[in-house]
């Protein structure tokens, strides 16, 4: 009778750890990572799967039943997470390898990634909440028994080898570690000869000459050559200079400032009061943020692969509205709407050229925009992670443009209020087109 009972005991055991398993899809995102869901590991194990163009497919999971991942789902899209779904892993019909399992963490607690990396190829068996991170998979039992004293030597003294089927199994990737793996050396041995001076052109070498061919061969090699030349010196560089910024005095108490400042403050970079003043610590807080702040960073280089518009005495080729109109064109996600591009341009000329105040008519205009823009940019921020970093380097962005607008327009003898007016539309215009799917 015991031994009928432990033979269907050993039966149920094994028929619930082949049992398909079940996870959900929170979404598509670029270049985001593990910690940017932070939030939901109170959920399950947030994964990913790369996809090409630095896009990762991002799961949670896994869970034992659908009605589990039912659940889930539903959390995750009362978050905001509107795409997610529930999907059935098949576990039961995978293969079964031996690994040894080095540590386990209950729902919400994180992994010291890093550390556990020292013990080899690691993979997560996560089932309800409850993460298991193993190593390998081992040839057999008696292969992970071998390394299981090396691994228990190195730290883990509660290791153990197990069997487990690989349909259970993440891979642990740079999504969920933030660790880069090393970069496979290029073979320098074979770099060209660097005997030209650096910024130069060398000019090719002409072939041997061939005993038939006729005296011209060398006239033709020698003009060409000498083209070639003639290309290079006339090659110039590009101009780096930007055009000189208009300052933005620390009298006058302005919304853009106060929405800067807060926007600096929510990031950690500004410690002082939202007071509206943009005085020597905002600017000082805008300064660290344009320089650390990692989406800012990222559109800077973005923006700088068009030095010439450097060249331009147009507001648009401020630093900040350069790197405005990058994130800008980014989140039109290919919807920009174009109809207006010439009409666009030509009131764009206008409006920067402007030495008066708007009309009424154009000033309820364009603050109504900005309203209604910004609400709609709030509320697709609450969608994903990825969303509200982009929307916070926007409103940096923004924010400092408009302040800098305002200084320029005030320099031409506009009231404070003429002067928002005026920014506000100059920013309408140029944001409109890429910002149409929030209207």
């Amino acid at each position: 009778m015991t031994r009928l009972l432990t033979l269907l005991l050993l039966a149920v055991v094994a028929s619930l750890s082949a049992q398909d398993l079940y996870n959900v899809r929170i979404g598509t995102f670029q270049d985001v990572r593990a910690e940017d869901f932070a939030e939901l590991r109170e959920l399950g194990f947030v994964y990913g799967v790369p996809m090409d163009g630095q896009l990762t497919d991002v799961y949670i999971g896994n869970y034992s039943t659908e009605e589990r991942a039912a659940e889930v789902t539903d959390n995750l899209q009362g978050r905001g997470f509107r795409n997610a779904a529930p999907f059935a892993l098949p576990v039961a019909g995978t293969e079964s390898d031996t690994y040894i399992q080095i540590a386990l963490r209950g729902r919400g607690r994180g992994f010291d990634w890093p550390e556990l990396e020292r013990a080899g190829n690691l993979f997560v068996e996560a089932t309800d909440g409850v993460a298991k991170v193993v190593v390998g998979p081992y040839d057999d039992a008696s292969a992970a028994n071998g390394a299981l004293a090396d691994i228990r030597a190195s730290g883990y003294a509660d290791a153990f080898t197990r069997s487990i089927r690989e349909g259970s199994l993440i891979p642990v990737r740079l999504f969920e570690t933030g660790i880069k793996k090393p970069l496979i050396p290029i073979d320098l041995s074979r770099s060209p000869d660097r005997s030209t001076p650096s910024g130069e052109i060398a000019a090719p070498a002409p072939p041997p000459p061939t005993p038939s061919a006729p005296d011209s061969t060398a006239a033709a090699t020698t003009e060409e050559t000498t083209m070639v030349e003639t290309v290079a010196a006339d090659i110039q560089p590009v101009p780096t200079t930007l055009p000189s910024l208009p300052e933005i005095d620390v009298a006058t108490k302005r919304h853009s400032a106060a929405e800067l400042q807060r926007v600096l403050k929510e990031k950690g970079f500004y410690e002082g009061s939202i007071d509206g003043y943009y005085g020597p610590g905002t600017q000082q807080a805008f300064e660290t943020a344009w320089s650390e702040l990692e989406e800012l960073k990222n559109y800077r280089l973005l923006a700088g692969m068009e030095p010439a518009a450097a060249a331009s005495t147009s507001p648009t080729a401020w630093p900040e509205m350069r790197v405005l109109s990058a994130i800008a064109a980014d989140m039109s996600a290919g919807m920009a709407n174009l109809d207006r591009e010439g009409e666009l341009a030509k009131e764009r000329t206008e409006l920067f050229a402007a030495d008066g105040k708007l009309s009424a008519a154009a000033s309820s205009e364009a603050r109504s925009w900005e309203t209604t823009v910004w609400n709609n940019l709030n509320d697709w921020a609450t969608e994903d992670p990825l969303h509200a970093r982009l929307l916070s380097a926007l409103r940096v962005a923004y924010y400092q443009s408009q302040a800098r607008l305002e200084a320029m327009y005030q320099q031409r003898g506009m009231s404070p209020m003429e002067a928002r007016d005026l920014s506000t539309a100059a920013l309408r215009n140029v944001l409109v087109a890429d910002l149409d799917r929030f209207m």
